[in-house]
């Protein structure tokens, strides 16, 4: 009996033991899932940096185009609306098209936002990284089931699990305050003016305001004084100078727009700034090499007939 009550002592003792030991093997699982999740956001992040300013455009349900600007260093959001009876020039030398129209050229183009994106940079200059349709609308705000449904749910965007999450992280903490809403109309950037169909419309007319300037330019890289050099070899007129004007709205000065003969290839951004030359190599979606450029200038850009063809 003894012999037998020590068998049961020493079972008992184990079981204990093990049941001890089950903690931490929960805890591993657990801290497995995070780290999983943790790798799975990074690698579905394609565009949000956390630490910089990131606009987006959005096809809105009406026709009208929404440029969403979000500023995690100051905790604000804008959203600048197109309207869509503005007659804008097209990216990829496509012709004069109304906003309302560009997202289904898009579509029939086999381009999808990207066309978009390009031609609302080329007409307005603002430094757009990302595009969405309708439905993305909902990661600007308008209430946690609109946040949810716009990181969850399957749409057409450029914007990656990581970027929706993120932003809309970011959206949820932004008060009414510190949210912005402007419409082009009512600046001095449209012209109001009956349209070649007959059609009442609005003609870009270029420039900034100082409100969206402050809405789209990175303080944290004006401050440094940052030079950059535009060799254009797109042999086309004026497309240098257009890029370094999206250029200068972000915060780097182009010091000058070298005009050459044509060559066959895109663009190349260069320079030692990391973080620049990713954005600008990610804005027009150019090459990227991390290099000191020649000369005296912090930034060195590229661009070749094929850029030319495809601004």
């Amino acid at each position: 009996m003894k012999t037998r009550s020590k068998r049961i002592s020493k079972l008992n003792l184990r079981n204990k033991k093990n049941r001890r030991r089950a903690p931490p093997t929960i805890f591993g699982i657990v801290a497995a899932i995070f780290l999983i999740f943790l790798f799975f956001l990074k690698f579905t992040t394609k565009l949000w940096s956390g630490g910089s300013k990131f606009s987006f455009v959005i096809a809105g349900k009406n026709g009208d185009l929404v440029v969403a600007a979000f500023d995690p260093p100051s905790g604000e959001i804008a959203t600048v609306t197109i309207p869509g009876t503005t007659q804008l020039q097209v990216s990829r030398q496509l012709g004069s098209w109304k906003a309302k129209s560009i997202w289904q050229l898009g579509e029939n183009e086999k381009l999808g936002g990207e066309l978009l994106r390009e031609t609302i940079i080329r007409n307005f200059s603002f430094p757009i990284l990302g595009w969405a349709d309708s439905r993305g609308m909902g990661l600007t705000g308008g209430g946690f089931g609109s946040l949810v449904k716009a990181v969850f749910s399957f749409y057409k965007s450029s914007l990656g699990f990581g970027d929706k999450l993120r932003i809309a992280l970011f959206s949820l903490g932004v008060g009414n305050p510190k949210r912005t809403e402007i419409n082009l109309a009512e600046t001095a950037l449209l012209k109001k003016t009956r349209l070649v169909d007959g059609e009442d419309g609005y003609l870009p007319l270029g420039g900034l305001t100082d409100e969206l300037l402050v809405i789209f330019s990175e303080p944290a890289i004006s401050k440094k004084g940052l030079k950059a050099v535009i060799k254009d070899a797109t042999g086309r007129n004026l497309v240098g100078q257009a890029v370094g004007e999206t250029l200068e709205v972000v915060g780097v000065k182009v010091a000058a727009v070298e005009k050459g003969d044509s060559e066959n290839f895109d663009c190349l951004v260069l320079g030692k700034e990391v973080v620049l030359v990713r954005k600008i190599g990610k804005l027009f979606s150019c090459r990227t090499e991390n290099k000191a450029p020649e000369g005296n200038y912090d930034l060195e850009m590229h661009l070749g007939e094929l850029f030319g063809r495809r601004y």
